[in-house]
């Protein structure tokens, strides 16, 4: 079994069968799981629409969340547990970091908030779809970003299994930070992300103006069925 880190504390009981099912597919909820091969996966759908030109861009803040979160801002939702996809990293052989955060140096008018960017295993992450002609196509979320005034894409970076956090918000003790605010795989960072993009960028406009938007020549169009897979980069 891998160790219980702060941020996995909360997994133990869930890591503790793990060890005893390598030959099941689905070990959590909507979660696959594929030793063999080495990749976790899990279903989504696209939650915003392109198709309108006179509608404005949608800004993006995450790649992949889970319900009644920040569907108008990200790639795809999903209804899996953050917890659980971390726990099936767990079980592929994966080790956690954290979140990117802030320290603020100095005093004053004279300080400033020094980035510092998450750490932990590198992941890469695909989406698979099916267009309207029935091909099935399988690209890097960077393939459906891009740059609001350049419109160069998002650079096609390895993630990083940050491990979100666990958080004690006054409901009943610590609990598995991403469960909550609902982010997945995370491109600004909030802290609680179980998946990070590896540049740390803040979703606060006055720390850094947002400049990612989804593209709509190649974001596939709203409920439009997606796979996600995240596999050790290497």
């Amino acid at each position: 079994m891998k160790h219980i880190t702060r941020s996995t504390m909360a997994l133990a009981p869930i890591l503790c069968v793990g060890t005893a099912i390598a030959d099941v597919t689905e070990p959590f909820p909507g979660v696959r799981l594929d030793l063999e091969e080495k990749y976790v996966e899990f279903d989504g759908t696209v939650p915003i629409v392109l198709t309108d030109p006179d509608m404005p861009d949608v800004y993006l803040e995450v790649i992949v969340c889970i319900p009644d979160t920040k569907e108008h801002e990200t790639l795809v939702v999903t209804s899996v547990k953050p917890s659980h996809v971390h726990a099936a990293l767990l079980l592929l052989g994966l080790e956690p970091g954290e979140p990117g955060s802030w320290t603020f140096e100095g005093e004053g008018v004279d300080g400033v908030w020094r980035p510092h960017d998450p750490k932990g295993d590198e992941v890469k992450v695909e989406f698979t779809y099916t267009d309207a002609e029935g091909v099935e196509h399988t690209v890097s979320p960077s393939a459906w970003v891009r740059h609001m005034e350049t419109h160069e894409p998002l650079p096609d970076l390895t993630f990083v299994f940050a491990g979100s956090r666990m958080v004690d918000r006054g409901y009943g003790g610590p609990r598995y930070d991403s469960d909550g605010t609902g982010l997945l795989i995370g491109l600004a960072t909030f802290g609680s992300e179980t998946i990070a993009w590896p540049r740390t960028f803040s979703p606060d406009s006055q720390m850094d103006e947002p400049v990612w938007v989804a593209d709509p020549n190649t974001t596939p169009p709203f409920d439009t069925a997606v796979r996600v897979r995240i596999r050790p980069a290497e």
